[in-house]
């Protein structure tokens, strides 16, 4: 098997959110199924407006972003596909 057959073994992006309070939700999940992540862009997004107030905010990169070992990325996605209404797929 060459490397590039070889599955991503980084962090992979599964969630984004401009919603502090949706974050919360998430990270208990993941704590609950015992799937370690990272947060990115949280402490930045706790001084901005959240929400629906967060307006340009969103759209400007400025979202948190979570990401999960590559092995368990799709574990991961489909616990929050069961939990939050639509999360967002990484581009």
């Amino acid at each position: 098997m060459s490397e590039h057959d070889e599955p991503a073994s980084g962090p992979v992006m599964i969630f984004s959110t401009v919603e502090l309070e949706l974050l919360a939700v998430v990270r208990s999940v993941l704590q609950s199924a015992e799937i370690p992540f990272i947060v990115q862009g949280e402490h930045g997004l706790s001084q901005l407006p959240t929400g629906m107030l967060a307006g340009p905010f969103a759209v400007n990169g400025l979202a948190v972003r979570l990401f999960v070992p590559a092995s368990r990325a799709e574990e991961a996605r489909e616990l929050l596909a069961h939990t939050v209404e639509s999360p967002e797929e990484p581009s």
